[in-house]
């Protein structure tokens, strides 16, 4: 299978003619599951030195909470001195260790369910993202632009997906 060919099942209005094609289209999501799996690896990279910075947040954040509601900021603060921060990079190094193992998945075995699950996530967070942005466009940075890109080219990788792997499934019920 070509380079040309895989890249014309990205378009979703690409006919799905032959089990091939549907293939390659459903395949599309496992790219999009590294493109998002690396992007959080290096996020959980990046956030490793920055440790310290991220626990004076926390505990500000603390103090603030605490001037509502001294009980909620004094639980903010205990989470924070037994390690909310370090458990934030775990958790993010956990979430791309997960997306390679679907990446893995869904190209050996390619099925809805997975594209379709990353599109709800992926929707929640370029929203979640644009709310941020709308409400404060000084986070609107080069980084933070190109990480929004990068979600709307895997959101569109996985829409490809869940339309190449619907088309597999009805061509393989069919047969």
């Amino acid at each position: 299978m070509t380079m040309i060919f895989r890249m014309q099942m990205l378009n979703p209005a690409a006919p799905l003619d032959d089990e091939v094609a549907a293939r390659a289209a459903a395949g599309a999501a496992s790219v999009a599951l590294v493109i998002s799996g690396v992007m959080s690896a290096l996020g959980a990279a990046l956030m490793v030195p920055r440790l310290g910075a991220l626990r004076a947040v926390a505990m500000e954040e603390a103090r603030l909470l605490a001037d509502q509601s001294p009980q909620a900021g004094a639980m903010l603060q205990g989470m924070v001195q037994n390690g909310l921060a370090e458990w934030s990079v775990a958790i993010v190094a956990l979430w791309a260790v997960i997306q390679f193992i679907l990446a893995s998945w869904q190209w050996r075995r390619p099925n809805q369910l997975i594209p379709l699950i990353m599109v709800v996530l992926l929707v929640y967070r370029l929203g979640d993202r644009g709310l941020e942005v709308i409400a404060d466009p000084s986070r609107l940075t080069p980084t933070a632009g190109a990480t929004l890109g990068l979600l709307l080219v895997c959101l569109w990788l996985h829409v490809v997906a869940v339309r190449g792997a619907a088309r597999l499934a009805a061509l393989r019920h069919s047969a």
